[in-house]
């Protein structure tokens, strides 16, 4: 298992710019050296990547390890770009949403899915791409469930402001244990602040010691 404090641009904000699954990561064009440096030592395959030209790929992109969901802004080169990368290894499709931060709007693993009110007319899209359960589901406040939490095929962490019934619910369709966190010192956007995969996380520089304990045990990292 491996655990990483990094920033990329010069911000905690690691899951607004990255996107991964056990295989592979998706960064953007021009990051670090530092931190790319890092990535390689911890994913098999790298990809450069921007979607819209822009390098918010965590915004833009959800995935698990069986699909890769883009949004409709994406350009056609930025698609075949991905799918050369890929190959046939995974699902890859177009989500033609009005609404594009599709990994603001949904929380996914291997197991299910929850994603935002806002994508519930692209539900059958979702379930066939990502090849899960798909439910309709917001906590914390708001209408994007992707942002308020992070999970893997182990655990999920998220929003402090969550009910137990929020707790509940979130387990139930992710099928994993689910816990209340932070990330970098107080941040309750548990998306924004950190890429997971099964074996590794990657996380903001200013998260702290208690925070990172609570979600290394819930994620098994």
């Amino acid at each position: 298992m491996v655990i990483i404090k990094s920033k990329i641009f010069g911000v905690n904000s690691i899951g607004v710019y990255l996107a991964a699954n056990n295989s592979w990561v998706l960064y953007p064009l021009n990051i670090d050296q530092n931190l790319l440096l890092k990535l390689k030592e911890n994913f098999d395959l790298l990809i450069p990547i921007n979607i819209n030209r822009s390098p918010l790929l965590g915004v833009y992109v959800a995935l698990n390890n069986k699909g890769i969901l883009l949004p409709r802004i994406v350009y056609d080169e930025e698609f075949k770009k991905l799918k050369r990368e890929v190959g046939d290894s995974v699902q890859i499709e177009v989500v033609n949403s009005l609404d594009n931060a599709l990994g603001n709007m949904i929380l996914c693993n291997d197991k299910g899915a929850i994603i935002s009110s806002l994508l519930k007319n692209h539900q059958k899209v979702i379930k066939d791409v990502l090849d899960v359960e798909v439910n309709v589901f917001e906590f914390g406040g708001n209408q994007l469930p992707g942002s308020n939490g992070i999970t893997n095929s182990h655990g999920c962490c998220i929003h402090p402001l969550s009910t137990d019934e929020d707790v509940d619910v979130v387990s139930d369709y992710l099928k994993v244990h689910v816990d209340l966190s932070t990330i970098n010192r107080g941040i309750p956007y548990l998306g924004s602040g950190a890429i997971v995969n099964d074996t590794t996380g990657i996380f903001g520089l200013l998260s702290t010691g208690p925070e990172l304990m609570r979600l290394t045990n819930v994620l098994h990292l």
